[in-house]
């Protein structure tokens, strides 16, 4: 992805699908009246970022947006919105300076991410917009729209010769705060194998992979396994999306497919200070993390091992050698290792932007530098 910021790419999308025009006010929900709390929730405020235009107002995601135009110079609008997922209340208010111009309203919404977690499918509902202009109630208008659930992560969307490649919104569900996080952490520091982790301090190698098998330990004892469940929900041809679960149901079902197990190391990593990374092949993912603090060399782990039983490597690893902690999964994570690096090599070539949506690499220090959040879902169970 080119260096453009994640609200960017959003009002990309939202030129995808043109507002219906009723009256001198205008809603648009997109892409294509559907509206993903993902989208909504990943998206860090942006108070003193510069707008689109000169006459797009509010720090809201803008895929649901109100246009309208100023009937005088100074005039005060509120907008309000109702919406199944949405705190009561939602206000948003603003002053339209210039008389007659074209204004577009992007609400701030206060979501709610408990009532949206338990959503577990998509389902219609009804959005409800109420505008007041100085002081006094204009209209209310109600818009019908698909609500998707909160582990639906849109990656792409394509209408005709356009498209929009949103695929750092899996950076949103690496959670480096979550509950999950201690749990894997103290379950590490049990396995005996590191002392502390302390991300990049020694600057060495392969103390960067005995924190990385430290972790893939804590995984394999706690009894987390491979699970071939197919994550997609659309493969085009217009949009593209695939369910990403939470940490907390990851760790409770002890079971993980490739994008879950890559998202729950990538957020125990990012957490020991260790950058790492998604990478996207077609039907399949897996994590990447860099063993220097120049991010100039990388190990990559295929996920397809957790849990494999596999029999003791017949030579240690350099990075093993000495360690008198646990090592039952120390071969397993050898072998992901290896895997991985091939994979890797494999797929290169094709890394490169132009393959999208089959190929991408989501670093997730630098979504995070361009305002992608967790979406703050995970509780350990």
């Amino acid at each position: 992805m080119r260096h453009l910021t994640f609200a960017c790419l959003l009002f990309a999308v939202a030129r995808l699908a043109a507002a219906a025009t009723d009256g001198d006010w205008t809603v648009r929900v997109t892409p294509f009246a559907q509206v993903f709390p993902a989208l909504e929730l990943s998206q860090a405020r942006r108070h003193a970022a510069p707008a689109p235009t000169d006459h797009v107002l509010g720090d809201g995601t803008g895929l649901i947006a109100v246009g309208l135009r100023a009937q005088h110079a100074g005039e005060r609008v509120v907008l309000r919105v109702a919406a199944p997922g949405l705190a009561s209340g939602a206000a948003y208010g603003a002053t339209l300076a210039q008389a007659g111009a074209r204004y577009e309203l992007h609400p701030p919404l206060d979501w709610d991410t408990a009532r949206l977690a338990a959503q577990t499918q998509a389902q219609r509902a009804t959005l409800e917009f109420t505008l007041e202009r100085d002081g006094s109630t204009v209209d209310t208008r109600q818009v019908e729209v698909m609500l998707r659930p909160l582990d639906e992560a849109l990656y792409y969307v394509r209408d005709g010769a356009d498209s929009v490649d949103l695929s750092w919104i899996f950076a949103a569900y690496v959670d480096e705060d979550g509950a999950t996080v201690d749990r894997v952490l103290d379950a590490a520091l049990a396995a005996g194998i590191v002392e502390r982790f302390d991300g990049y301090a020694a600057a060495d190698d392969d103390a960067v992979y005995r924190q990385v098998w430290a972790v893939w330990q804590a995984l394999t004892a706690h009894g987390i396994r491979y699970s071939g469940a197919d994550p997609a929900i659309e493969r085009g041809p217009r949009e593209y999306s695939q369910r990403v679960r939470t940490l907390g149901e990851t760790w409770r079902d002890r079971s993980a497919n490739c994008i879950d197990g890559s998202v729950l190391i990538a957020s125990v990593l990012q957490r020991i200070g260790l950058r790492s990374f998604l990478v996207l092949v077609p039907g399949h993912a897996f994590v990447g993390f860099y063993t220097d603090a120049d991010a100039q060399r990388a190990g990559f782990l295929e996920t397809t091992l957790l849990g494999a039983d596999l029999p003791s490597p017949a030579h240690l690893p350099e990075f093993a050698r000495g360690s008198q902690g646990a090592q039952s999964g120390l071969a397993s994570f050898a072998a992901a290792l290896a895997a991985g690096r091939a994979h890797h090599v494999r797929v290169l070539r094709k890394l490169d932007g132009k393959h999208r949506p089959d190929y991408a690499v989501i670093d997730i220090s630098a979504a995070r530098a361009f305002g992608i959040r967790p979406i703050e879902v995970d509780a350990a169970d």
